[in-house]
């Protein structure tokens, strides 16, 4: 044996001549030690977004020949048709006995092409919330969805899932998509109570404002073509990169929009902005690239300021522990905002903007018929009355009260209104990673929490039933600053709060957007590369699922 490193040479020995022959034997493929390796490599191709022919190329095989020279590492088709699916099913039941002590659950459906293949997936995320009132999740499909993307066809996919699933249809409290009329429709044809995504209903309301104003089109446009320039010349980009360090400058790249993310634009003013000295200086020696003029410059300012709300609601949204209950709060305190002088004031060529959004956003953010956004802003701590109007209230209240007769009868839960819905894990550690607030913008946030608060000893004092008793109660607590985890409240006051807390484990539970549909997208993209655009749909369905589900679960092997 080879001596060791700052060792003695007396510690050399030779091998016995049995030693010498377990080195050469090989594990059999069935055996403990090899089974062990074959799932964790079968994990690594799925959290790494590794190829499945990875287990035959070179290089690995001679890494793995040296680091465990008793394994051989199976092939290609052992992985796909025996490890991938095992652990695919392995998953499965984890997620299975976690659903099956929900209440009930709430749902992200959306569909995505892949741009390598054109193949098409349908997704469907669960929420829930677990009897310890922790929120979790699970991708249960990232179905391959071939054919017309009918409001029919939607439909038919979304219960051959949930009857996959073993999920009842009166389990699911919310179906939360965007505001697509094919999804809408196929929504309403399975029979699920929808939910319009927050974020896609702001990208919707903005949209329509930014038209409103052809002078705003105009700078937009003038901006684009200035960020345009320097993303398609390296050269330009690298005199930029000068210029900023004569000026001291920031040395950010300018920032690039697509169409479907409206927070991608206000980036693009708000980096151009920044970056204003650099690019007119640069601008000077390049008589082909037009600056903007002074106006545009002032426009360009001025859109910032009043889309700075705008942008802080769509990041806290975005952030994956965004709840149904903060969709009412932050319609509502946006329109304060627009709606105030000072707004008015700071932004005095936007008038036509400024009213375009507050009118899209009364349009858009309706909630009078909406019971389930009145009963989970009702029900979240933070939030309770102060952003209801006295009606809406009351609405909820009654919402309430009139389930708890209806379980107290022994009614069947079979409508949508019965169902109870489970989210996500929230780490509501990240509140210290939040944004910086726009204080103006928050200033009104607590404007209208204030001035809404109603004193629950005002009601007429008559006998009430245990929830209703429980309800006078919860109204007459100090409200939970917004920053803090509405779930960890209603954990601590579960025992005071019997009846209630059951209504928060279900209307608590959805998300206000689309996002995890959105992340499900992302990762599915990043197994469909240009490399394996050839890989079976069911293949890249079982590999999605392990990739966003395995870690969010332990399993043993």
């Amino acid at each position: 044996m080879p001596a060791v490193p700052g060792t003695s040479r007396s510690k050399e020995r030779q091998l016995t001549l049995k030693e010498t022959s377990e080195r050469k034997l090989l594990w059999d493929i069935n055996d403990p030690k090899s089974i062990k390796y074959h799932y964790l490599i079968g994990e690594m191709i799925a959290l790494d977004n590794e190829p499945l022919s990875l287990v035959e190329r070179v290089g690995f095989q001679r890494l793995m020949a040296n680091a465990l020279p008793h394994y051989k590492v199976p092939g290609r088709t052992y992985m796909t048709e025996k490890i991938v699916p095992d652990i695919y099913n392995r998953i499965c039941a984890k997620i299975e006995a976690s659903i099956s002590q929900a209440a009930a659950l709430s749902v992200i459906s959306d569909i995505w092409t892949c741009q390598h293949n054109n193949e098409s997936f349908l997704s469907f995320t669960a929420h829930w919330i677990s009897p310890e009132f922790i929120l979790e999740h699970g991708d249960l499909a990232m179905k391959s969805f071939p054919g017309s993307h009918s409001g029919i066809n939607i439909a038919k996919e979304l219960n051959a899932i949930t009857e996959r699933w073993n999920i009842p249809q009166s389990k699911i409290h919310l179906l939360v998509h965007d505001s697509g009329s094919n999804m809408i429709k196929g929504v309403r044809d399975a029979g699920y109570d929808s939910g319009r995504c927050f974020i896609h209903s702001l990208q919707r309301a903005i949209e329509e404002s930014l038209k409103s104003q052809p002078e705003v089109q105009q700078m937009i446009a003038a901006a684009r073509r200035i960020v345009t320039h320097f993303n398609h010349s390296g050269l330009a980009e690298q005199k930029l990169k000068s210029i900023q360090q004569e000026l001291n400058l920031p040395n950010h790249q300018l920032v690039q929009d697509v169409s479907t993310r409206w927070n991608s634009t206000y980036y693009l003013m708000e980096r151009l902005l920044e970056q204003k000295r650099a690019v007119s200086l640069y601008i000077t020696d390049h008589e082909t690239l037009i600056n903007l003029t002074h106006a545009q410059w002032e426009l360009l300012e001025q859109c910032i300021k009043l889309l700075k709300p705008f942008e802080e609601i769509t990041k806290i949204t975005s952030s994956g522990i965004s709840c149904i209950s903060e969709v009412i709060p932050h319609a509502v305190t946006l329109l304060k905002y627009l709606g105030k002088a000072e707004t008015a004031e700071k932004v005095p060529n936007l008038v036509s903007m400024r009213s375009s959004l507050q009118a899209e956003l009364e349009r858009r953010f309706s909630f009078d018929e909406k019971n389930k956004y009145l009963v989970a802003t009702f029900l979240d701590p933070r939030f309770k009355t102060s952003f209801l109007g006295l009606v809406q209230a009351e609405r909820a209240r009654q919402k309430i009260l009139l389930e708890a007769l209806k379980i107290s009868c022994d009614e069947s839960s079979s409508t949508d209104d019965d169902s109870s819905p489970l989210r996500k894990k929230r780490n509501l550690n990240e509140n210290d990673k939040t944004i910086e607030i726009h204080d103006s913008f928050w200033n009104c946030f607590e404007e209208v929490a204030t001035d809404n608060m109603r004193n629950a000893n005002d009601e007429e004092d008559v006998e009430k039933n245990a929830v209703a008793n429980e309800l006078d109660f919860y109204l007459k607590t100090v409200r939970l600053d917004r920053k803090a985890d509405p779930y960890k409240w209603w954990l601590a006051n579960e025992k005071q709060y019997p009846n209630l807390s059951k209504f928060a484990k279900v209307y608590l539970s959805s998300p206000g957007s689309s996002v995890y549909s959105e992340r499900l997208f992302s990762e599915a993209g990043n197994i469909y590369d240009e490399k394996r655009n050839r890989l079976l749909p069911k293949n890249a369905e079982k590999l999605v699922f392990i990739h966003h589900n395995l870690p969010l679960i332990n399993l043993n092997y």
